[in-house]
């Protein structure tokens, strides 16, 4: 199977997004919050379910998030607490899991609406961990403590708990099982995701705002048709006639995720942080921090795939 350009450049646009956020936050851009994660988790799931059909043994996956989840535990503890690479881990070996066989679109199916149903019902149960978890520096009380919070962080009410961001790397398998990114049933994804987003919008309008921390169903079905949409609108247009060759730094930004996401976290957002342990640095700086690393990054970037066929870290985690 030749290597979907359009997956590459939506995943550059997510790199972008989310280095905006952590550099300048919500300050500028609250429509931005979430959906480069979205972004990422769908794209997360689609890559899996290319990785299946390309190869049938669950030992490589294992291999793969377990090495993935060390990343973030040492990223956790010894850099920035407020990551995604171990719940990225977890959701892979759950994911990988529910789809092996003939019968795992279907049961990836069946356990998205699961999901689905069952996030606002964990909420009502076990919301009222959200006052004693979350402390008034903005941090989990799963940053500083180990044990029962740490699943509910995980599970429940953290920055990226299963329940619901399992669904949308589930949806995201579902997208490239069973059936395949077929012209048609990309169109369709897309007017059927652009529906959607327009949909939980005006929802989220009259029930009023929804959160992402906890995660709810309107700020999920939102961001993630939003994500789902783009998805699929650069698919149709790769399919329909080739992306321009101006998507190319963005496609190569996208095949080094990995490594432009621990990178600017250790090199920069880190260092940032030593002189404003708040995060609450002007939008001044943190402009310049995301300018600035892209500069360095994206030129770095075009000379690495020049010689090597992926990113430092991407290349690390396909040894595994």
């Amino acid at each position: 199977m030749s290597r979907l350009v359009a997956l590459d450049v939506a995943r550059g646009v997510a790199v972008l997004g989310m280095i905006y956020m952590h550099f300048v936050g919500s300050k500028l851009a609250s429509v931005l919050e979430g959906r480069a994660a979205a972004l990422f988790f769908l794209l997360a799931g689609m890559a899996w379910a290319l990785q299946m059909r390309r190869t049938n043994k669950p030992i490589k996956f294992i291999r793969r998030a377990l090495m993935l989840a060390v990343f973030g535990a040492v990223l956790h503890y010894f850099v920035w607490p407020t990551e995604v690479l171990v719940p990225l881990a977890l959701m892979m070996m759950l994911g990988v899991g529910l789809g092996r066989g003939k019968k795992g679109p279907r049961v990836i199916g069946v356990v998205f609406v699961l999901v689905l149903i069952a996030t606002p019902l964990s909420q009502l149960r076990f919301g009222h961990f959200i006052a004693t978890d979350w402390q008034d520096d903005g941090s989990h009380l799963a940053d500083h403590a180990f044990g029962a919070v740490t699943l509910r962080a995980l599970l429940l009410d953290g920055n990226y708990p299963l329940l619901p961001w399992l669904a949308l790397p589930l949806l995201g398998m579902s997208a490239v099982l069973g059936a395949g990114l077929t012209p048609t049933r990309i169109r369709r994804c897309f007017w059927g995701a652009l529906s959607v987003a327009l949909i939980t919008q005006l929802w989220e309008k009259s029930l009023g705002p929804a959160t992402w921390i906890p995660t709810t169903l309107p700020f999920l079905l939102r961001i993630g048709s939003s994500a789902a949409a783009l998805i699929a609108g650069l698919l149709w247009w790769e399919s329909a006639g080739g992306l321009p060759k101006i998507t190319q730094p963005l496609a190569l930004l996208g095949r080094a995720s990995l490594t432009h996401y621990i990178l600017h976290i250790v090199a920069v957002f880190a260092p940032l942080r030593l002189l404003y342990p708040d995060e609450d640095w002007p939008v001044r700086t943190g402009l310049l921090a995301y300018f600035g690393y892209l500069l360095l990054a994206l030129p770095l970037t075009l000379l690495w795939f020049r010689r090597f066929p992926r990113g430092p870290l991407e290349s690390l985690w396909a040894r595994a």
